[in-house]
């Protein structure tokens, strides 16, 4: 009996070492369609050229749907020295409009939510990651 039992708590314990959790997250299309509605939502401070060398800031928000279907942001990665940039990535995600979703991306968005990233260039200016051009190699 006790050899059964030590035998049956090994093959649990490998099958809980070798089984990995599915994990869906959102799609590309979800992403894109996000950036393009923080664009739509803030068009004064975003830019269209490819980001500087260095940025001025880079902030990374996790970025979910409450349960009336508007977007709430929490910040992982901010930059201390530039306090306005992160309030003004955050504020982009609260100006964002609503975007079609399907009801299986609508829960995943609700539960897990997403993570991007506001590149900030010295002006102030921003892309989203997920839309952002080629960052310039050097400056001009």
């Amino acid at each position: 009996m006790r050899a059964k039992t030590i035998c049956f708590s090994l093959l649990l314990g490998m099958l809980a070492a070798v089984a990995q959790p599915a994990i869906a997250g959102v799609t590309d299309q979800v992403r894109k369609d996000f950036a393009k509605a923080v664009y739509s939502g803030s068009p004064q401070y975003v830019h269209d050229r490819n980001p500087q060398p260095l940025l001025k800031a880079v902030v990374v928000l996790s970025v979910k749907l409450d349960e009336q279907g508007r977007w709430v942001s929490e910040t992982i990665r901010s930059n201390d020295e530039q306090p306005k940039l992160t309030a003004r990535a955050i504020e982009s995600v609260q100006r964002a409009a609503p975007v079609q979703l399907s009801e299986a991306d609508k829960a995943e968005l609700q539960r897990n939510g997403m993570i991007e990233a506001w590149l900030f260039d010295d002006d102030g200016s921003f892309q989203v990651k997920t839309l952002a051009k080629q960052q310039r190699v050097t400056m001009r």
